[in-house]
Formats: structure tokens, C-alpha cells, sequence
């Protein structure tokens, strides 16, 4: 493998080399990490962090400019040093120093400088622990980042067990990594980080809004970073997760939460078997099924955003997170297990334990109610009068979504053919078609009124609680006549004098 520079990196590493001639010869320069693992794979890439080896990045950035900006370290941020910026050829150029790190009780280390081969080995991959060095034009490799690159495999420097005790984060950011470039992992990864003392490290050392932060992404300046959730491959995001342990780490509510609830009984393992009339699959393999379904089939429209692919994301993976509480399972009269309301009970979880991971309000409240409502079309299906299909959709802003979320939930019951799945698919489209076929063209989430409170006032009535039942009469009856005249909404109105 090798590195084809473009004429602006080679034109900075020229400068950088003039530099060390002239203002200090014995210092060396590496370019570290994800630069040289993206160059090697033939990627773009701007994200050059500059390893000096004798002297702090400060330091180093005021020999080549007056005009260094320093950015404070943010351990939040896996940024455990200060960090020296300057502008060369319209880039951003980062120096920190060469350094090693000893971790006690938290994440954030004690650092001095270190060698080469130190500053490697406290990476979190193999494939981010490469150099190169820009005094000798070559790449360091001291940890089998290259071949493990070849190979598609990701692999700790250090020991696994040791790698993630020391800062857990790693392993949300290696499952990040092996989504981004569809890498195998390690068994050894998965392994440690199923240990009982990784996972009480990753609970107490990683803060809510940092795993949030991996799981559903970050504003980088002025564009939008992806998570594990919406980024290049979620699927094998949310497999690792669970291979891992994080699925319960993260999503399960705590003791507090529970109790707040009001919930008394335990939560079963997501690969509890179901045993129902209705699915062939354990919880855990329903929820990839329709995760699968969702994010590998064309149901969803192209021109969906991260943020949108997020919330109907988490909607599939936790959608079923309730039939996991004990309290809800009952044995029906055929002898298989029912799991009555369960959406409700999956709906309320799902909220509090967003709340606590520090989601954006937004996200909490659509995925919420996307869960709560995520049964209504399958019943559409089955007993979807006009009225009932308005009223489905009427102020329910993902009602569309849900759609294509009930798609994959009736695909991840049991195995179709390619045929049986075209037809199951096609009864769906049908039922959409059906509900814009019953609302108005130019907000299919509203039934217009024929007359307005302002309307109501002219007539006589008082601003009030009485007007406020009128006007919910009204709304009620559009349900069944969209197409209520003026005269017939007064007529309704004059029921209340």
C-alpha cells in the first residue's frame, strides 16, 4: 500500500520540512491517524494532525506563524491535550506532541511526551496508529495498522481488556470505525467488552451526552457528523452493539427509571423466543429483521436526511424494547405468550431513556410517538374506515414514516418469499395511497374547518371552554365529512347556545 499526495498536502509537507531545516533541525514530524489510514485506503481527506517529537504543538505551530489558534483540551471529546491549529495552503493544520498516557479512575489521563511507538500503541485501532513521517517521506507503522487495513480487520494496539479500561469510549469508536469501513472485529474486542468490569467502566467513565454523541452524531462546524445510528452502515452498527452487550448497557432503563415507571417486574434478554402465533423470531432477531428491512429495502424515500434516518432508526430498533418487561407477558388462550399494550410500555421507556442519554427534545418526543402509534396501520389494515385512517393521520406529523416502518415490522416476522414479500409490501403502498386519497392535498395532516373561532365571535359566542368544544365538535364530525360546509359547521355550533 501506498500514499498518492495531492499538490496542496505535498506543497504543506514541503513548507513543514523548510521549517525543521530552518528553525529546528532536530525535531521530527509525523502526520498521525485517520489521514494516513484514509490515504492509504485512497481517500480524501483534510483532517491533518501533526505529532511533533520534541516539543509541545504550540510550540512548534508559533516557529511557522504569529497566527496559532490554540483549542483547550476537552477530555468530553476524546481530546486530551491542547491542540495548536495554523492555516497552511486554506487547511487547518492541528500540532500536538508525541505522548503516552496512564490512566487511573476516570478517562481522562495523566500524559507526558512518549516515543513513537508509545503514541501508537494508545490508540484505539491498529489502523489509526500509523505515521507518516514527513522528515523521511515514509509511513510508520508499529502496531500492523497496514496489514490489518488490507485485511479489513480491527484490531487494539494493546490488549483489548486494557484498551477499554482505560477510556470505554473506544468501544463505541471501534464499532464506529468497523461500520464506517465494514471491518471485521476482533473477537478479542468483543470478548472484552463483554467483561463485567469493561462494562461497570463504560457505565461509570462515559457520560450520557458523549454516548449519545456517538450514538446519533454531532455538528462538526457547519455540517452534520453522523452516528452509529445513520451513518454508512447501521446495521452492522446495531449487531455489534448487541454482540458487545451495549444493546442493554445503554437502552435498558435503570432501577430508578423503572420504579419510576412504575414497572416492578425484571426485564427479560432481547433473545428471549417470543413464542407467538404471530413471529417466528426471538425479540432480538425480530428487531434486526425489521432494522434490516428498513435501512437494506427501498421503503424509505431517497431524499431522507441523517436526522430523519435517526429518528426512524431508533424507532425500529427500540420499537419492541417493551415486550422485554415481564410485567406485560401473559399466556393467551392458545397457550403462546401475548404482550398486551406493549407499544405503550416500549413508548414510555424509550423516553425516559433518551431523556437520560441527553437526546435533543425533538428526537425524544417523534420516536416516542412513532413507537406508541407503530401498531395503528398494521390495525388500518384490518379495519381502516375512512374515518379511522383520518384520524390516524390528523396532527400526526410521521404518520408517512410509520408506514414504512410498519413495512419492515410485518417483513421481520417470518420469512417471505420474494413474491410473498412484493405482496405484503404492495398491501401497504395500497393503504397509503388510500389515506392521501381521503386527506387534503395541501396538508394531509389537517382537516381545515369551514369556520374559525373569529367566526364563532361574530356570531355571539364568548372566547371560552365553550368554544373550545365547538370547535373539537367540528373537528370530530370532519372525520367522517371532510367536506363540511360553513352553514352545517353553524349548524353544529348553534347545538351549544
Amino acid at each position: 500500500m501506498s500514499i498518492q499526495f495531492t499538490t496542496k498536502e505535498q506543497l504543506i509537507f514541503n513548507l513543514l520540512r523548510k521549517i525543521i531545516q530552518e528553525k529546528a533541525p532536530n525535531t521530527t514530524l509525523r502526520v498521525a491517524g485517520g489521514f494516513v489510514r484514509d490515504k492509504l485506503l485512497g481517500l480524501d481527506s483534510n483532517d491533518i494532525d501533526i505529532a511533533v517529537d520534541n516539543m509541545t504543538g504550540e510550540d512548534f505551530a508559533r516557529l511557522i506563524s504569529g497566527n496559532v489558534s490554540v483549542v483547550e483540551a476537552n477530555p468530553e471529546q476524546s481530546k486530551h491535550l491542547a491542540t495548536a491549529m495554523v492555516r497552511l495552503e486554506g487547511l487547518p493544520i492541528d500540532f500536538v506532541n508525541l505522548r503516552t498516557e496512564t490512566y487511573t479512575d476516570s478517562r481522562i489521563p495523566e500524559m507526558k511526551f512518549g516515543t513513537p511507538e508509545e503514541d501508537a500503541s494508545r490508540r484505539d485501532l491498529t489502523i489509526n496508529s500509523m505515521f507518516f513521517n514527513i522528515n523521511t517521506n515514509e509511513i510508520e507503522d508499529f502496531c500492523g495498522g497496514m496489514e490489518d487495513l488490507t485485511n479489513k480487520i480491527a484490531r487494539t494496539p494493546l490488549d483489548p481488556v486494557q484498551t477499554f479500561m482505560d477510556d470505554p469510549l473506544r468501544i463505541l469508536r471501534c464499532i464506529r470505525f468497523a461500520a464506517r469501513f465494514n471491518l471485521n472485529v476482533d473477537t478479542a474486542i468483543i470478548q472484552a467488552a463483554k467483561l463485567p468490569e469493561v462494562q461497570k467502566a463504560f457505565s461509570e467513565k462515559i457520560s450520557h451526552e458523549r454516548i449519545w454523541a456517538e450514538l446519533g452524531g454531532k455538528k462538526d462546524g457547519d455540517k452534520y457528523k453522523p452516528g452509529l445510528l445513520n451513518g454508512p452502515n447501521p446495521i452492522l452498527a446495531v449487531s455489534l452493539m448487541k454482540q458487545m452487550g451495549l444493546m442493554e448497557l445503554i437502552f435498558d432503563p435503570t432501577q430508578e427509571e423503572m420504579e419510576a415507571l412504575g414497572y416492578t417486574e425484571p426485564m427479560v434478554p432481547w433473545d428471549t423466543d417470543q413464542d407467538s402465533a404471530y413471529h417466528e423470531f426471538t425479540i432480538w432477531n425480530h428487531t434486526l429483521q425489521v432494522f434490516t428491512h428498513l435501512n437494506g429495502r427501498n421503503y424509505v424515500r431517497s431524499d431522507i436526511d441523517p436526522w430523519m434516518e435517526l429518528i426512524l432508526n431508533l424507532t425500529a430498533l427500540l420499537h419492541d424494547i417493551g415486550k422485554r418487561y415481564k410485567g406485560i407477558q401473559s399466556t393467551n388462550s392458545i397457550g403462546r405468550t401475548s404482550y398486551k399494550k406493549h407499544e405503550e410500555v416500549s413508548a414510555k421507556m424509550v423516553e425516559v431513556v433518551l431523556t437520560r442519554l441527553k437526546a435533543p427534545q425533538e428526537i425524544i418526543e417523534r420516536v416516542s410517538v412513532l413507537i406508541d402509534r407503530h401498531l395503528r396501520p398494521h390495525k388500518l389494515m384490518a379495519e381502516g374506515t375512512s374515518r379511522a385512517c383520518r384520524k390516524f393521520v390528523r396532527d400526526f406529523k410521521d404518520w408517512n414514516f410509520s408506514i414504512d416502518l410498519a413495512i419492515a415490522d410485518n417483513l421481520g416476522k417470518k420469512y417471505f418469499t420474494p413474491e410473498e414479500e412484493a405482496a405484503e409490501v404492495q398491501l401497504y403502498e395500497n393503504l397509503r395511497t388510500r389515506i392521501v386519497g381521503l386527506m387534503p392535498l395541501k396538508d394531509p395532516t389537517k382537516l381545515p374547518r369551514p369556520i374559525t373561532g373569529k367566526d364563532l365571535i361574530l356570531e355571539g359566542f364568548q372566547p371560552g371552554p365553550v368554544m373550545g368544544q365547538i370547535l373539537a365538535a367540528i373537528d370530530d364530525v370532519l372525520l367522517d365529512n371532510p367536506d363540511l360546509t360553513r352553514d352545517q359547521a353553524m349548524d353544529i355550533a348553534g347545538t351549544f347556545r
